[in-house]
């Protein structure tokens, strides 16, 4: 399956194949720059580099995004890559996924955690392995809380350190 980019008003979400994930390990940017994209110098950021092992070994078996992997969030107007956002993998046997992202600093604050969480939420709805999507963010983060709140997420749990979210999806009669 051919998993095709998701347009917003101001993003592009791309999804991150085995060549970028090898790229990003090694610390170079080609892969991502043949795309004719650029990368913001504070990104993959630090949490994303800790996953890339992760996306790695899970694109080196599929070979080829399943769009339940990683996306890179890239801004239109200068065509640089600002965040990303992806899921832990496919759904699971009840059909529940989880979702997480993560944007540079300086970019955190303007909407574009909420376009592009609306964005791969929706992507994952029309989906039809997926029938819950679930997310964590820690206690003191504010605005992750409100981001998860606006598209729709309700909270279902929370522990000393996190707080755990679910939307199920609306079932067509």
């Amino acid at each position: 399956m051919n998993i095709k980019n998701i347009e917003t008003t101001r993003l592009i979400l791309i999804p991150i194949t085995l060549e970028v994930t090898k790229s990003l390990i090694s610390g170079g940017s080609k892969e991502v720059e043949k795309l004719g994209i650029k990368i913001d110098e504070n990104w993959p950021t630090d949490d994303t580099k800790d996953i890339l092992p992760i996306i790695y070994e899970t694109l080196e078996k599929a070979k080829i995004p399943s769009g339940f992997e990683a996306w890179m969030i890239v801004k239109k107007d200068n065509m640089q890559v600002i965040g990303d956002i992806g899921f832990h993998g496919k759904p699971d046997e009840k059909g529940e996924v989880e979702v997480g992202y993560g944007l540079v600093e300086n970019e955190r604050g303007n909407g574009i955690g909420f376009e592009s969480l609306k964005a791969i939420i929706d992507w994952a709805i029309s989906q039809k392995s997926v029938k819950v999507i679930k997310a964590e963010c820690l206690i003191d983060n504010k605005a992750s809380s409100r981001i998860l709140e606006k598209v729709g997420m309700k909270e279902i749990n929370r522990d000393q350190n996190l707080i755990y979210w679910e939307l199920i999806k609306p079932v067509c009669k």
